[in-house]
């Protein structure tokens, strides 16, 4: 697993470890729902031989994904689910001052002087940290034929393109920003990433071709300068 936990990353090292455990359908080992079986005398290998022989390897496992700075603090304890819960306990913040402070964060994010693709994907670590924390509610009516959910799931859409729209650089992208608000129906956020990312490469371009012909300029005055000089 990619995802080593630093004491700073809680929630996207539990999400990782989560998700690699599920892959292994041993989830169950750190989530309380497979407690260990009591021993029932002589029969050979048993259930809780087997509980056994996996807790023993969960828990160097869990080490190995946990700062070799932090590992102390949990590597006495006997089962992986312990171990789990303790970091839980340390680590694992009340969600309200997490989602305040993640919302705080989005509102206040500015491309500046990123270029376009490196604001998006900053924004959508945020957005993608936030969706962890607040679940978009889903309907369970059977049946259900009024089309609430996605309704609500394109308002969280459009807000995140009025979000990323206001962040991106005035400077540079007032106009596009004024025809992407003009089209109808609204487009997508991929799309208007596209769009956006498009009129930065168009920039460039000719950011390139000015300097260019800038520096031509400057080259052939000079140019005249010498043979003026030289007569």
């Amino acid at each position: 697993m990619a995802v080593i936990f630093n004491g700073k990353n809680y929630d996207l090292w539990e999400r990782a470890v989560r998700t690699a455990l599920k892959a292994k359908n041993k989830l169950c080992f750190i989530d309380g729902t497979l407690t260990r079986p009591t021993p029932k005398g002589d029969e050979g290998f048993s259930e809780t031989d087997a509980w056994d022989m996996t807790n023993s390897m969960l828990c160097p496992w869990l080490l190995n994904v946990i700062d070799p700075k932090l590992r102390m603090s949990v590597a006495y304890f006997d089962t992986a689910a312990i171990m789990w819960n303790d970091m839980k306990k340390r680590y694992g913040l009340a969600n309200t001052p997490k989602i305040h402070q993640l919302k705080a964060t989005i509102a206040n994010c500015k491309q500046g002087d990123m270029d376009v693709g490196d604001f998006y994907s900053k924004l959508v670590n945020l957005w993608n940290e936030l969706s962890n924390l607040v679940k978009v509610p889903v309907c369970t009516c059977s049946g259900c034929t009024c089309g609430a959910a996605g309704k609500i799931m394109a308002m969280y859409e459009a807000e995140k393109v009025h979000k990323f729209l206001m962040g991106l650089n005035d400077e540079l992208y007032s106009t596009t920003k004024s025809q992407i608000l003009a089209l109808d129906p609204f487009s997508s956020l991929d799309r208007i990433f596209n769009i956006t990312q498009q009129e930065e490469q168009r920039k460039k371009v000719m950011n390139a071709r000015d300097n260019r012909s800038d520096t031509e300029m400057a080259f052939a005055a000079e140019k005249g300068a010498w043979k003026i000089c030289g007569q």
